[in-house]
């Protein structure tokens, strides 16, 4: 009876490890472009986990752009598949831009600001996208 009732002992206390082992966060490519004239100029790249948070700062030799991250969990409904990020652009000393994008887990996001020409194209302005990382163990 004690040779089953070590194993079972062992199994028993491996169950709180296993009940609260949480899967791997996503992990996301933040990117941050300048585009000048229609070309960009500049660019920043750095990973984002969910429930983590980023900073990115470029130069395009004339001006300074930083963006603080955070990628979140929407909480409500049973729905865990929506996350957002909410970001802040600051740029000199303009009143920093506060997107807040919202996203399925998996999907991609995209922010830009700045002039456009005629048929839509931005000229001067950012690029912030979100875009999925894969997994190097898949």
């Amino acid at each position: 009876m004690a040779f089953r009732i070590i194993p079972l002992a062992a199994v028993l206390a491996a169950l709180p490890a296993l009940a609260f082992a949480a899967e791997p966060s996503e992990r996301y490519a933040l990117n941050l472009s300048v585009v000048r004239d229609g070309v960009e100029v500049v660019a920043a790249r750095t990973l984002i986990v969910e429930d983590g948070t980023a900073e990115i700062s470029v130069s395009d030799g004339d001006q300074f752009y930083q963006v603080n991250a955070e990628l979140s969990p929407v909480q409500g409904d049973g729905d865990d598949t929506t996350l957002a990020l909410y970001a802040s652009i600051s740029h000199a000393d303009d009143q920093p831009q506060e997107p807040r994008l919202l996203i399925k887990r998996g999907g991609t996001a995209r922010f830009e600001t700045g002039r456009e020409n005629a048929s839509g194209a931005m000229t001067d302005g950012l690029k912030l996208t979100l875009t999925p990382v894969a997994d190097a163990a898949h």
